[in-house]
């Protein structure tokens, strides 16, 4: 079997143009064909990277996955788009082999994956009462855990909180009036959901050192599930002193990619669970890897996965083989058409996904729905 095209497939996501989902297929002189999904912010970059790579990757055995990960590595190739072919090419053994991806790296270490439910508050003003009357109804569908984020929280006047968060105010200072509006909201939703439903909140980098410590220790009543990414990922003396000095486990890793960027944060105490993200961290045996290292530091793994359905498939094979499985993000109140985008899409039950059983990734692209929202 020798791979004779690689193409990619730019979809719109939530919030166009901020999140596309940029979709891969590997196709084979057998009629194989592996789908993947490449995390991008912007997509033609991604893009971009996944057609240079293709046409060197066009002739080569697509079952060689390790040899060829190890060769785009080296070649220096974006880690987003090596993700995205890496998943595809897992997809195309899974077909293969006639099982699942994860029966090929070792079979189901659990009998279900347990999902937390991201965006729950979509919709809702950053209010206490509407924040938990939204979480109320994202446990009545059977969510036992539930994450928020910190952005719609940090108001200075008419400043949104997305001038914060990305990029155009520099400051990293949180106010007096920033920690009463985020503890008020998390209060709401302990005090309406009760001791048992996990919290978990997603701070987007957006704090410095005094500001990510003082809004952690303010949270400390409410027995988060983790605090997120309070501060950017590149300093790890200051993620230790966060992780050390907090009550709630501290957790980041979706901006870092393969185990090399994770050894120090793990060697230094920098964090208490990590959370990779298959499409952007180097694909399903990469981020395999990554867990296996944080499990000799009995670090568990809660993976990051925020964009299209493919990754979503991605993110399950992994979670079913590795032992130190935490929890799956999964996002609610996403595109209307995600579950068109592929054929057999998973289904929450109960907060947790079933185990699949198709061959490969269990699912394919619907071209006519890829098309019909495209991403110009």
């Amino acid at each position: 079997m020798r791979i004779t095209d690689v193409r990619t497939f730019p979809v719109k996501g939530r919030h166009w143009p901020r999140f596309p989902m940029v979709f891969i297929e590997v196709h084979t002189d057998e009629g194989v064909i592996g789908t993947g999904e490449a995390l991008a912010f912007q997509a033609s970059g991604v893009m971009t990277s996944v057609e240079e790579i293709g046409r060197w990757l066009v002739g080569r055995d697509p079952l060689q996955i390790e040899r060829l990960w190890e060769q785009c590595f080296r070649r220096g190739v974006g880690m987003a788009a090596l993700s995205g072919i890496e998943i595809a090419l897992w997809d195309i053994a899974g077909q293969v082999a006639g099982m699942p991806i994860y029966q090929l790296l070792g079979g189901a270490c659990h009998d279900r994956v347990r999902v937390y439910a991201d965006g729950f508050f979509r919709g809702a003003d950053p209010t206490p009462e509407q924040y938990a009357a939204k979480a109320e109804e994202a446990v009545a569908r059977g969510f036992t855990a539930l994450k928020l984020d910190i952005d719609d929280f940090l108001y200075l006047g008419e400043r949104p909180a997305l001038i914060r968060c990305h990029g155009d105010d520099l400051g990293r200072h949180i106010s007096n009036a920033e920690v009463r509006q985020v503890v008020a909201s998390v209060e709401a939703m302990r005090e309406r959901l009760g001791p048992d439903v996990d919290l978990a909140l997603d701070c987007h980098w957006a704090f410095d050192l005094p500001s990510g410590l003082r809004l952690g220790h303010a949270l400390e009543p409410y027995d988060l599930m983790w605090f997120e990414d309070p501060t950017p990922s590149k300093s790890v003396p200051a993620l230790a002193t966060l992780a050390s000095e907090l009550a709630a486990p501290l957790c980041l890793g979706e901006a870092l990619a393969t185990r090399f960027e994770f050894r120090e944060i793990l060697e230094r105490g920098a964090a208490r669970i990590i959370m990779p993200d298959v499409a952007s961290s180097g694909g399903i045996l990469e981020t395999k890897k990554i867990a296996a290292l944080a499990d000799t530091y009995y670090i568990p793994v809660a993976p990051h996965d925020m964009v299209g359905p493919i990754a979503t498939a991605a993110s399950l094979q992994l979670c079913c083989c590795i032992p130190n499985l935490l929890v799956l993000e999964h996002q609610m109140g996403d595109v209307a058409w995600r579950n068109e985008l592929i054929d057999g899409p998973p289904v929450v039950n109960g907060g947790h996904f079933d185990i699949p059983t198709r061959p490969g990734l269990g699912m394919a692209l619907n071209h006519d729905a890829v098309e019909k929202y495209r991403a110009e």
